[in-house]
């Protein structure tokens, strides 16, 4: 089982820097091949007392890459690289 999983998470790793798949697509797609092939329980997939996985902490920076994936598609972090030095009288230009 744990060649499983490293095959999993190699071909999950592979699609999510190849940019050939959503990260979050491929991320959940690993995940759930994962559950599926039964590598883990439904009920260590959320909790596992030997790990200390914060799983609060996780589910934030889930939502923070989310988050920051649709502020990307939208051009924010341009505009306020460009809207900065402006802002404090410099040119944004060169």
């Amino acid at each position: 089982m744990m060649i499983a999983a490293i095959i999993v998470f190699a071909v999950a790793y592979i699609l999510i820097v190849s940019e050939r798949v959503n990260r979050v697509a491929a991320a959940l797609g690993g995940a759930g091949v994962i559950l599926a092939i039964g590598v883990l329980s439904s009920g260590d997939a959320f909790f596992s007392k030997d790990t200390g996985i914060d799983w609060n902490v996780i589910f934030l920076l889930f939502g923070m890459m989310v988050i920051v994936g649709v502020l990307k598609q939208t051009g924010v972090f341009e505009y306020v690289a460009i809207w900065a030095p402006s802002g404090l009288g410099g040119d944004p230009s060169g």
